[in-house]
C-alpha cells in the first residue's frame, strides 16, 4: 500500500496537505495486466519510450484510479469503489498527483512499482528484466 501525502491548492487558494492511499491486490494487478492489450507493463514502458503522451496519460489515469481507495482509521480496512475513484478524479489532489507523475518519470516508476503486490514482484521483475526496488510508502 502506498500512503502518499499530496499538497494542493484548494478552491479558496489555500495550500492543503492530505494523505491518500493507493493499493492493488493480486487480482486487481492481474486484471490490469491481462485486460490491457499487450500487457500493462509493456504498454506503459512502450508509451514512455515512444513519448506517446496520450497513451501514457490513459494508462497512468487507469492505474491511479484503480488503486485509489480510502482507509478507515478505526478498522484499518481499505475501501475502493468506482464512485470513490470518480470522485477522487475530480479533485485538485488528483490533478496534482497526476501532474507530478506524468512529468517525472522517476516518480512515476517509483509509484507504479510500489503498487505491484509483494507476491508478484518476482514475476514482474522477470518481465522487465531487472530487480525491482522494495516497495516504499512514498511519504
Amino acid at each position: 500500500m502506498i500512503k502518499r501525502p499530496i499538497t494542493y491548492t484548494d478552491y479558496d487558494g489555500n495550500k492543503v496537505t492530505e494523505v491518500f492511499y493507493f493499493n492493488l491486490n493480486r487480482f486487481e494487478w492481474l486484471e490490469l495486466e491481462t485486460y490491457t492489450r499487450g500487457g500493462l507493463i509493456k504498454n506503459l514502458q512502450d508509451s514512455i519510450d515512444t513519448n506517446n503522451l496520450k497513451k501514457t496519460i490513459d494508462l497512468l489515469k487507469k492505474i491511479i484510479l484503480r488503486a485509489y481507495g480510502e482507509r478507515d482509521s478505526e478498522t484499518g480496512k481499505f475501501r475502493k469503489t468506482e464512485d470513490l475513484a470518480v470522485e477522487f478524479s475530480k479533485t485538485e489532489a488528483f490533478s496534482e498527483l497526476f501532474y507530478d507523475l506524468a512529468y517525472n518519470e522517476d516518480k512515476s516508476k517509483e509509484f507504479f512499482m510500489g503498487l505491484i503486490p509483494q507476491e508478484m514482484r518476482e514475476d514482474v521483475a522477470a518481465q522487465v528484466g531487472k530487480v525491482l526496488p522494495p516497495p516504499t510508502s512514498l511519504t
